[in-house]
Order: C-alpha cells, then sequence, then structure tokens
C-alpha cells in the first residue's frame, strides 16, 4: 500500500519529523491524535493503552502539524521524552476521553496550572507523569511540559499549547493548531 500526502503534492514520509502531530479526519471528523518520535513511530492513546505505532500502520487519514519555525533537535528531544515517558506509565483514560473532554471547558486556569505542576514534580523526580491520559491530552502535554523555566512551566513558550488537555478532543486542538500561527499544517496523510 503506497503512502501519500495531499494538497502538498511531492510531501514525502521521509519528510516528517519527531514532534510532528497527526489528528484523524477519517472518523468523528477528527476523533484520534498522536505524536511522532524518533523512528517515525507515533505515541498515541488508545483503548488497549498507550501504544507506540509505526507511521506506515497509522491507518488512518490525518492531518499532520509541525511548530514553525521546525523543532531544533534538542526541543524536538525534550517533545518526545515526555511521550516516551508518558507511555510508559500511563493508561488509557477512558472517563477523561468520554466525560471530562465533553462536560468541561478547555481553556487553561488554576486547575490546568496546578495539574501540570503536579506533572512537572513527578517529571522531575522520574514518578511516571500521569497515570490515565488519551489521545489528545497526551499530545497537548508533550508540548506543555517540554516547556520548563526554571522551577515552573513556561507558559509563554511560543509553543505550549494553550489548551487544558485533560478537557479537549482531538477536534479542539485541531482547531487551534489550525489556527495558531506557530504551527504549519503540511497536509493529510493517507496510507
Amino acid at each position: 500500500m503506497a503512502t501519500f500526502y495531499k494538497p502538498n503534492a511531492g510531501f514525502k514520509r521521509d519528510l516528517l519529523k519527531p514532534g510532528d502531530i497527526f489528528i484523524n479526519t477519517s472518523t468523528f471528523k477528527p476523533a484520534h491524535c498522536g505524536i511522532v518520535v524518533d523512528g517515525l513511530d507515533i505515541i498515541h492513546a488508545t483503548g488497549k493503552g498507550i501504544v507506540s505505532t509505526d507511521i506506515d500502520l497509522w491507518g488512518n487519514e490525518a492531518d499532520v502539524f509541525r511548530p514553525a519555525p521546525v523543532l531544533g533537535k534538542d526541543e524536538a528531544g525534550q517533545v518526545t521524552n515526555i511521550a516516551v515517558e508518558i507511555k510508559a506509565s500511563a493508561t488509557y483514560g477512558i472517563t477523561r476521553a468520554g466525560i471530562k473532554s465533553t462536560f468541561s471547558t478547555h481553556n487553561v486556569g488554576g486547575g490546568t496550572r496546578a495539574r501540570l505542576e503536579k506533572y512537572r514534580e513527578r517529571l522531575k523526580n522520574d514518578q511516571g507523569v500521569v497515570k490515565h491520559v488519551y489521545c489528545s491530552e497526551l499530545v497537548i502535554l508533550c508540548y506543555q511540559l517540554a516547556w520548563i523555566a526554571g522551577d515552573a512551566v513556561n507558559e509563554g513558550h511560543r509553543l505550549f499549547i494553550n489548551l487544558d488537555g485533560k478537557h479537549t478532543w482531538p477536534s479542539t486542538l485541531r482547531r487551534y493548531l489550525k489556527g495558531n500561527n506557530n504551527w504549519t499544517f503540511l497536509g493529510e496523510y493517507a496510507a
């Protein structure tokens, strides 16, 4: 099965980079997302747990987003290391996905900041970042926790995703990225 990207003719699989975000467009417009890590795997939260899937096995159409300008090697490492740490310690949060993301606001507030500080402290002490997570929350946390200034999460960093991951659907994340000048829509991936 060939891999192609649209609408950017000539955009090739090998041009994907760690830190790129995939958001499905094939079901529920869109319903699932993940983050590209080294080796062109995608880490994403599913009902089977937090898994790493080869890009060629993603299996669904997805919009692909990349930070602009492109992440440097150290920045990409920061973001993808968070994804790997979440994968190692978390389980799929079905309640978060079904209830909390539906009936709460996705705006960043005091609850978001308190959770991020708790997760930052766990990260610093190698305790496992978060216990339960769903797909868009995983992606958002990678871009929030990667930017730590001193002893605090750096909300002013240009790539800090200013959404409450615990209460954000993939479709909301997609709208946020499309409307943010710090992100580039690369095109649609299809396998």
